[in-house]
């Protein structure tokens, strides 16, 4: 459910007070842990548009398997840590800013590593204002619903498991990785929505996610006859990771 007008006013208008936007154009999508916003970028941004993404209340998330992705991450400060394991109102609220600023490190360190990712501007509060990928006011398409061409369809793979792999040079699993969070622009894969991205040195779990990730989008791929074993890619990724062979 996206935020009422006068929440988002109040949540973007930070942004605004930068000098980043200047307003919404348009909602683009409404997902299971936030509502992503069309905005005007200011000249200062660099672009004319941006991605604002608001984060809704913990109360209306809703990860599956929360624990698998959070396993391994810890909260320095004793007081906040005590403060969300309780659920109180201040634990909620510092929450909400853990897994904004969760996201923001990891495209930052992802775009720094080249990988297809959009670039993070800035974050503050509930929100995440993040690069646009679009043509005009109408944003790159989900890999789920591109018409790709057969002969595409090899190097459109081969790219996102390039992506796979650059998460995995700076300890990233993506954890929900899918034809719904891969958008095509110009005929190459963008990765979005990276909140619940595990740290491979850290989650235990982190190996079978990775071969999650590769089964789901290896299964989309088998639609045009391309076939890859998830298992032996999966391996074959973890082991170069163990062995610090990704550059």
């Amino acid at each position: 459910m996206a935020a009422t007008q006068e929440a988002l006013d109040e949540a973007l208008q930070p942004f605004i007070n930068e000098g980043m936007i200047s307003g919404v154009v348009t909602m683009l999508k409404t997902g299971k842990e936030a509502t992503a916003y069309l905005c005007r970028a200011r000249p200062a941004l660099g672009a004319k548009y941006a991605v604002a993404k608001v984060y809704h209340e913990s109360t209306r998330r809703n990860f599956r398997h929360a624990e698998a992705y959070n396993e391994g991450r810890l909260i320095l400060n004793g007081q906040v840590r005590r403060a969300v394991a309780a659920h109180t109102e201040f634990g909620r609220q510092a929450a909400e800013g853990i897994w904004v600023d969760r996201e923001f490190e990891h495209l930052s360190a992802l775009a720094d590593s080249g990988a297809d990712v959009p670039e993070p501007y800035a974050c503050e509060g509930s929100v995440l204002l993040m690069e646009y990928f679009g043509t005009g006011e109408t944003p790159a398409p989900q890999l789920q619903t591109v018409l790709v061409e057969p002969d595409r369809a090899g190097a459109l793979l081969d790219r996102v498991l390039w992506n796979v792999e650059r998460f995995l040079s700076v300890h990233l699993v993506h954890a929900d990785l899918s034809p719904f969070n891969i958008l095509v622009h110009e005929g190459r894969p963008v990765v979005i929505d990276l909140p619940q991205a595990v740290d491979a040195r850290f989650n235990r779990q982190a190996r079978d996610l990775l071969e999650r990730d590769l089964r789901n989008v290896c299964r989309y791929f088998a639609r045009f006859g391309i076939e890859r074993d998830a298992s032996r890619e999966a391996s074959r990724l973890w082991e170069r990771y163990r062995f610090g062979a990704l550059g």
